[in-house]
């Protein structure tokens, strides 16, 4: 029997083709099985939608082999799903981060022009939605992703960095670069041996020249996605260099650093200690914080890191877990 995942019911609006199948879990006896509820070419109609409302029915299932195809309509109704008053911020959330965590997948998987321009189209969709719901927009904190996966990280960094850079009072204009950059921050590493990028423990100094290299690799891929990312490269290429000109690739001091390569390397640094890597265990938002404050004071920007305190304070994530 095929492996199926459960969806919400919320998540599909009424009057749109899914693009896949849809099925009902039901009961038999003491198991269950999966019966066809809606087929992948027909018309979710809003009769389909009320019968399983009138039931209590908020639970669905999709083919594990089609949830490529399920994020894919979730991306293409973003706008309407955000827009969506029955969906709690939390749902909305949910929905944001599974759908940019498939994408960045395919993203990875093909950094072809297409897929990269799904990517900035996606940002700029979900900037809109942290500009004009700020305060639901906040739910976006809270859908935390354990484990340290390069995809992971990558939309964790987004998420966090474009509510905090709203947060500063960027203006639409810089905050949709700003969202597209961050969620595209590590896609040189695509570039970077798989066995240097999943190695448990200290790399050795040949391989962490080659990890610094993931910089510049990713400015390149950008570039042959065409000219309209320069904003973005500022991210890419900055995010790992220092305030007192010990990062890379090109030792840059503080001044010398992109407002949002500043940022972003905040948050990158952020997000990856507070989520379990192979080599360490996440630590508490506050643990996580002190040992930026006690370790890299010399290497982040303290004004930008102060108000990101500020921030999580603010926002009620910064806590004890």
């Amino acid at each position: 029997m095929a492996d199926y995942l459960p969806i919400n019911l919320s998540s599909l609006k009424s009057e749109t083709t899914i693009g896949c199948d849809i099925y009902l879990l039901v009961s038999t006896g003491d198991t269950g099985r999966y019966v066809l509820y809606c087929k992948e070419d027909a018309v979710f109609d809003n009769n389909k939608k009320e019968l399983l409302l009138e039931k209590n029915l908020d639970k669905l299932f999709i083919s594990k082999d089609d949830q490529r195809k399920y994020y894919k309509y979730l991306e293409t109704n973003f706008q309407n799903i955000t827009s969506d008053n029955s969906l709690s911020p939390d749902q909305k959330a949910q929905i944001i981060s599974d759908v940019a965590i498939g994408l960045i997948e395919d993203v990875f998987g093909e950094p072809r022009v297409g897929n990269i321009n799904r990517a900035k189209e996606f940002s700029h969709n979900m900037a809109n939605y942290i500009l004009e719901e700020k305060k639901s927009s906040l739910s976006l904190l809270r859908i935390a992703k354990h484990e340290y996966y390069t995809y992971t990280h990558s939309v964790s960094t987004a998420a966090i960095g474009t509510l905090f850079a709203n947060d500063l009072g960027l203006t639409e204009s810089d905050l949709k670069p700003f969202c597209s950059g961050a969620l595209l921050h590590d896609i040189g590493k695509i570039k970077v041996r798989t066995d240097i990028l999943n190695k448990k423990g200290k790399l050795t100094k040949e391989e962490f020249a080659e990890m610094q290299k993931h910089c510049e690799f990713g400015v390149q891929i950008l570039q042959k996605a065409g000219n309209d990312f320069k904003d973005e490269y500022k991210i890419i290429l900055q995010h790992h260099e220092n305030c007192d000109g010990t990062g890379y690739p090109l030792g840059l001091k503080k001044g010398e650093i992109h407002f949002f390569g500043r940022v972003v390397h905040i948050i990158d640094v952020y997000d990856a200690l507070t989520t379990n890597r192979s080599y360490s265990d996440a630590l508490n938002p506050y643990d996580a914080l002190k040992t930026i404050k006690d370790k890299m004071s010399n290497e982040i920007d303290l004004d930008i890191f102060g108000k990101f305190v500020k921030f999580l304070g603010g926002s009620g994530n910064l806590r004890m877990n």
